[in-house]
């Protein structure tokens, strides 16, 4: 497979674009093959008779994995009919299959110019452009199959194809619209997943480093510094920012939610405190921010003052009542103060929100526990257990996820009750309990 070696920088490394692209199962594209026309019985030596023989035969050594025989029946078919287009088609299949994308995209090519509308001749003649460096007839003819072809592997080739073409040629926001659709097609697909990983990354470096040359000393570059330094998990160097960037603007709200954030787990109790500050200057320059809203509600439910809490989370679910943190966050409140059934209503909401926080399942196991619910609150359990177990799996593999390793660190440094908090003999006790 011919690649060009155009590197693209996402994430810190060097990636070749065209390796998201993978071979197409030879299933598929025998799949893509063009019926034969079958003629009515002729005399031997009348033409259609032996296009109709040529094609049948052709049609059987292409998919007895004989391309080179069929190739020859198919120029002999043209050499009878130049404007078959079932044979172009074929012709072109059977030097794909042999690896010969050159002959292969001139007989797409000479079948789509007969009949534009063969879709899957488009999809093979721009993989097979692509192949060869033709990259700007190959985008053309991949644009068109995409809104096509409705064959899944061959459309999940088509994507990926055109993904990389666009890639190279730093056309990210329409790379991003291509792994968007991608993503409707197979959300669950690693290769797919990467790519908007890689799209959106390149994106971001591109509005930072814009925003860099057009307002070097703004507010937003400092917080965007920010935020990129809180992403690898440098919080001192994340708070730096953060403040540098409030000393330029002092109203800008979402900047002093950010340093809430990386102050309230700083390893210093001194900075820690000061978050409670930063939310409620956050709150006071925009009264709608939720998030807020809800780290007040965590701080007040630290101190155990629960009336307090009640009123943040509430506020926040106001706000936005698919807030997964706010909804936990009131019912945990809630189960303390014995509302165990309104409670329940709460953490359910939250894990249907986030059905990946492993915190949420403990503690609607607690309140399940607390219902009288036993069997659900064993269900909940195992299932805390297993998202807790990724979590440590996922540890072991990335150095660093923020936003988890925010929440856990919240909750072991403030709420007792929490699983980040507990030891694995007091994780098991309730698993124990359920029974």
């Amino acid at each position: 497979m011919q690649t060009t070696k155009v590197l693209v920088r996402a994430g810190g490394s060097a990636r070749t674009a065209k390796s998201f692209c993978r071979s197409l199962p030879c299933a598929v594209l025998l799949c893509a093959a063009l019926p034969a026309v079958r003629a009515p019985a002729q005399t031997p030596s009348n033409p259609s008779t032996v296009i109709a023989q040529l094609a049948r035969q052709a049609e059987s050594d292409l998919h007895n994995g004989k391309p080179e025989v069929a190739a020859e029946e198919y120029r002999r078919i043209l050499a009878l009919d130049p404007n078959n287009v079932s044979a172009h088609s074929n012709l072109g299949l059977a030097e794909y299959l042999r690896g010969d994308y050159a002959p292969a995209a001139v007989e797409f090519k000479a079948a789509l110019h007969l009949k534009p509308d063969i879709w899957n001749d488009a999809a093979l003649c721009g993989l097979s452009e692509a192949k060869i460096g033709e990259n700007g007839d190959a985008e053309v003819h991949l644009q068109q199959a995409f809104e096509h072809v409705s064959e899944a592997s061959l459309r999940l080739a088509v994507g990926k194809q055109l993904y990389a073409i666009l890639l190279e040629a730093n056309q990210y926001e329409r790379a991003a619209e291509v792994v968007e659709k991608l993503q409707q097609f197979e959300p669950k697909n690693p290769d797919v997943l990467y790519a908007a990983h890689q799209v959106h990354s390149l994106l971001a470096e591109k509005a930072f480093l814009t925003m860099a040359q057009l307002a070097p000393d703004s507010a937003r570059v400092y917080e965007l510094r920010g935020d990129r330094m809180a992403e690898i998990g440098n919080m001192k160097g994340a708070i730096l920012a953060y403040r540098s960037a409030i000393e330029r603007d002092p109203h800008l709200s979402s900047v002093h939610l950010a340093l809430g954030e990386a102050l309230s787990i700083s390893q210093d109790a001194a900075e820690r405190a000061q978050a409670e500050s930063e939310y409620r200057k956050a709150l006071a320059d925009n009264p709608s921010d939720e998030k807020a809203e809800c780290r007040l509600g965590d701080i007040e439910k630290q101190r155990s003052n629960f009336d307090a809490a009640k009123q943040h989370y509430k506020r926040a679910l106001e706000l936005q009542p698919d807030d997964p943190d706010a909804n936990e966050g009131l019912g945990v409140v809630l189960f303390e103060d014995g509302a165990i059934q309104e409670a329940r209503t709460y953490l359910n909401r939250a894990v249907q929100l986030d059905p990946a926080n492993a915190a949420a399942y403990y503690h609607l196991s607690q309140a399940s526990r607390g219902a009288g619910d036993l069997d659900q609150a064993k269900r909940e359990m195992d299932q805390f257990l297993k998202l807790k177990t990724q979590e440590e799996d996922l540890k072991r593999s990335f150095d660093d996820l923020p936003s988890r390793a925010a929440r856990q660190a919240r909750e072991a440094q403030g709420d007792q009750s929490t699983p980040a908090a507990v030891s694995n003999g007091a994780e098991n006790a309730p698993a124990q309990q359920a029974h």
